[in-house]
């Protein structure tokens, strides 16, 4: 929906300027009330402005003057979710969907709302059925960016958990066990970590992170020879690096203070 037209609105968006995008977008929808990409911008504008009310009447005008569109059916069920009101948002997202079956957003809206409701296996079938409509669905990076939002909220199990979900949909995506490193960290579940930076090495020998965490969780364990191990080999994979050599020193220091006992 963004057009030329909306150009100066959408920079005031984008530097947080959400009371002026208000005025502009109001000026727009006055000239001409049957402009939906108006209104829609409009109600994007009142909630950024923290204006949810504003913001749902925007919306359901735009949705007035197209019924089938699915970003309007996608905004009203986001803000349906922001009141609370995950079964009525839940009927936006499957109308979304409905309208454009390879609807990224709806299909993930959708399954993270029904996680929200507790309908794990109904959130897991949603994804098997999503993928089939919208292959993109299985690009993990939508998905990495909202496990991090939930990590950037403290909230450690919450991330560890939804992790997990993704997990048992996709099981060899390395992007999923390597977020789910820094959490378990967080909790110091140590022994977890280690060991899944082990899988993670395992199946991706020359992935220096994987070798540096598993030494940082081994250092966490008390295992300083197995600590050591892991940053050698994270320096022959990647020489340069000063992080890698600087925690082999320290570890060795831990050992010798480990040995003198």
């Amino acid at each position: 929906m963004a057009e030329d037209r909306f150009t100066e609105g959408i920079f005031l968006m984008h530097t947080d300027r959400f009371e002026e995008a208000v005025e502009f977008f109001k000026e727009i929808v006055e000239a001409d009330p049957s402009d939906v990409g108006g209104w829609y911008k409009l109600a994007v504008a009142y909630l950024g402005a923290g204006r949810l009310d504003e913001g749902r009447a925007s919306a359901e005008r735009a949705f007035e003057l197209r019924p089938d569109d699915p970003e309007i059916l996608d905004l009203l069920g986001g803000i349906s979710s922001l009141k609370n009101d995950d079964e009525g948002a839940l009927e936006y997202f499957d109308r979304a969907i409905e309208a454009k079956p390879d609807d990224l957003r709806g299909w993930i809206s959708k399954i993270m709302t029904l996680r929200n409701l507790d309908r794990v296996e109904e959130a897991k079938d949603a994804y098997r059925s999503g993928v089939k409509q919208a292959p993109a669905l299985r690009d993990p990076e939508d998905w990495n960016d909202l496990a991090g939002a939930i990590f950037d909220r403290g909230d450690w199990q919450a991330t560890i958990e939804f992790l997990d979900f993704l997990l048992e949909l996709e099981p060899e995506e390395p992007s999923y066990k390597f977020n789910k490193l820094g959490p378990l960290s967080k909790l110091k579940r140590y022994d977890a970590v280690a060991d899944l930076a082990e899988e993670l090495v395992e199946a991706m020998p020359d992935f220096v992170p994987g070798w540096m965490v598993k030494g940082i969780a081994l250092i966490g364990l008390e295992r300083y020879e197995e600590a050591v191990e892991a940053f050698d080999r994270a320096i022959l994979l990647d020489p340069t690096g000063n992080e890698a050599r600087e925690m082999r020193e320290r570890t060795l220091e831990y050992l010798k203070e480990a040995k003198r006992g």
